[in-house]
């Protein structure tokens, strides 16, 4: 199961069955608010792009705000991690609500918090040496890093301080 539908399964965990009794989809469908059809669509055609096809009017008709943001993040998460088809990826979503991306400041919090001594100051200094990766996204000038970037330079960072022990 991909990334994308896995997302949708875990918000809808009825999903999972309907999706593994496919020649019954349209009808489980017919069942549900047009919120959780919508997403049951778009879960089929994360399945199965090539059987299934999705007609985005269903976003426009049946989405707004937040379920709407969310399914356009599980879109480009598809295209992005599940088939790879968008290599070099310039969008992204940054909510302020989101724990996918992070400041200096939470950056250094979570470094902090997973046993590694740095503070905003410190994470400041080794942004502005090039000891940190880039950042992910720059929006305003202000950097930030996706969720993936910390957890792996945090792991970096443990792996070399307990190297130096």
């Amino acid at each position: 199961m991909n990334k994308a539908t896995k997302r949708i399964i875990d918000m809808f965990p009825s999903f999972e069955a309907m999706l593994k009794d496919s020649a019954h989809i349209q009808d489980a469908v017919k069942e549900l608010d047009d919120i959780e059809g919508t997403f049951l669509r778009l879960a089929c055609f994360f399945q199965d792009p090539d059987q299934e096809m999705f007609n985005i009017g269903l976003l426009y008709k049946h989405l707004d705000n937040d379920w709407l943001e969310l399914a356009l993040e599980l879109m480009v998460e598809f295209f992005k991690e599940d088939t790879f088809l968008i290599q070099k990826p310039n969008l992204s979503f940054v909510r302020k609500e989101s724990n996918d991306y992070y400041t200096q400041k939470t950056f250094a919090d979570y470094l902090s918090e997973n046993g590694l001594n740095y503070d905003k100051r410190k994470l400041n200094v080794y942004f502005h040496r090039g000891k940190l990766p880039e950042p992910d996204l720059k929006l305003g000038g202000t950097p930030y890093w996706h969720k993936k970037s910390v957890e792996m330079f945090c792991a970096q960072e443990k792996g070399r301080v307990h190297s130096q022990r």
